[in-house]
């Protein structure tokens, strides 16, 4: 989606904005009124791309010039992440380049230079006018691509720690299956031989013999140009008379194994690993929109803390901050219980989706035992609960609860250990989120 001129205010149009082209403009190029080229130590407002530039080209550039916000857009069709725009021989670009250059400026000093990657992302979202969304990228490791978010790293991890703060809405974009090894998204499914795990396999019309009741593999009764019962060494001359085809098996090249029908695989292109279905994990991928707290936040210019990070850590330290301060003023009891795996490693590499699965139980088994007061946070080791207006007794009570819940419901041993913390680890654990 291009953005016009709408958000450029009269008295910005009236500015003279810098440019740097990349590596140079066509000879006898008329670039539109209130542009001009860069000298040096001239602030840019857009990187210009003349021709399609190698990409380590392309981020020597960014890198020199120092600013991840800065339009990018190219002269010519380029669809890279880094390219906000791209129209050949039209005005298009140059309009988008101003736009995002205008909306940059509306964001206070402290949101416009600041480095932490959360700070970037949503300055990038509110400056480029439009939601982070996700597309495909078959060049993307992952598969999947924000071009929205232009250099930046580890986007899906970033946003999705913006939406447990509330600057940030998800919708579902897409599940795709990752190498367990590399996690790469390149992975070719494939038919394989239960036995040996080839994909050299075809598949083979049974034969029915009526009259002895044998059942076998077309290639076994076949005789030159005839059928003939290995069984019971009969001609069969016609088809639903003397036999039928009820089916077909598969057989394998390799090593001659014979089954129903083939099993699936996986097999990663990146790194060459081979996995079974069960072991393959699935990545879900959203889009992203930016919620009004978010962009008030930017113009405020609020950078958000280094030390934030996490899928909602902030609601369940607010909630431990007014539990403490209720146990201080009045003396009210309050317990932070630990729930932690011993045997997670074990399970993840025998069988990922497996893991996956029952995490997800546990967690349901968990939030249903537990009071609208309580609240969970999950971690990577587990979870953590808060249980306000609780005694060590009645959080005994309530993790026996929880545990034989879990245990109730699942097919493997977890290795729950259940723990209730101690002030001093509690304060560490704030100071952490803090």
């Amino acid at each position: 989606m291009l953005v016009g001129l709408s958000h450029v205010s009269l008295a910005s149009a009236q500015e003279e904005w810098c440019f740097l082209a990349y590596p140079r403009l066509p000879d006898g190029y008329r670039f539109p009124p209130g542009w001009r080229l860069a000298e040096p130590g001239d602030p840019i407002d857009a990187v210009v791309l003349t021709t399609a530039v190698p990409d380590y080209a392309l981020k020597i550039v960014l890198k020199n010039i120092g600013d991840p916000l800065v339009p990018v857009v190219s002269l010519v069709a380029d669809i890279r992440q880094c390219v906000d725009a791209s129209a050949a021989g039209e005005q298009s670009a140059w309009m988008r380049a101003r736009a995002i250059q205008a909306r940059l400026r509306e964001l206070p000093f402290p949101i416009r230079n600041s480095l932490q990657p959360e700070d970037m992302l949503l300055a990038r979202i509110y400056s480029r006018d439009q939601g982070l969304a996700a597309s495909y990228d078959s060049s993307a490791r992952d598969l999947v691509r924000y071009p929205v978010a232009g250099p930046l790293d580890d986007v899906a991890e970033i946003a999705t720690g913006l939406v447990g703060k509330g600057y940030l809405t998800r919708q579902f974009f897409d599940r795709i299956h990752c190498c367990p090894q590399c996690r790469s998204g390149h992975l070719s499914v494939r038919e394989e031989c239960r036995s040996c795990r080839s994909t050299n396999i075809r598949e083979e019309v049974v034969i029915h013999h009526f009259r002895c009741a044998h059942e076998a593999p077309e290639s076994q009764f076949r005789t030159g140009t005839g059928f003939e019962c290995p069984k019971c060494a009969r001609p069969l001359r016609h088809i639903g008379l003397d036999y039928d085809k009820p089916g077909s098996v598969t057989r394998c090249e390799e090593c001659g194994g014979i089954g129903d029908k083939p099993v699936v695989g996986f097999k990663c292109i990146d790194c060459d690993a081979h996995h079974t279905a069960d072991q393959v994990p699935v990545k879900t991928w959203y889009s992203y929109n930016l919620t009004s707290s978010g962009a008030n936040r930017l113009l405020r210019g609020e950078p958000i803390s280094p030390h934030a990070s996490g899928d909602g850590p902030d609601r369940f330290r607010i909630l431990l901050e007014h539990t403490q301060r209720e146990q201080r003023e009045f003396g009210v009891p309050y317990q932070v219980a630990s729930i932690s795996f011993t045997q997670r490693g074990a399970i993840e590499a025998q069988n990922v989706r497996l893991w996956e699965q029952s995490l997800l139980l546990m967690s349901d088994a968990l939030h249903s035992a537990l009071r609208e007061v309580d609240a969970v946070q999950e971690r990577p080791d587990g979870f953590l609960v808060l249980m306000p207006r609780t005694d060590p007794d009645g959080a005994k009570r309530a993790m026996d609860l929880i545990v034989g819940r879990m245990k109730a419901i699942l097919k493997i041993d977890p290795g729950l250990q259940c723990v209730l913390l101690n002030d001093a680890t509690v304060r560490e654990l704030r100071d952490q989120a803090a």
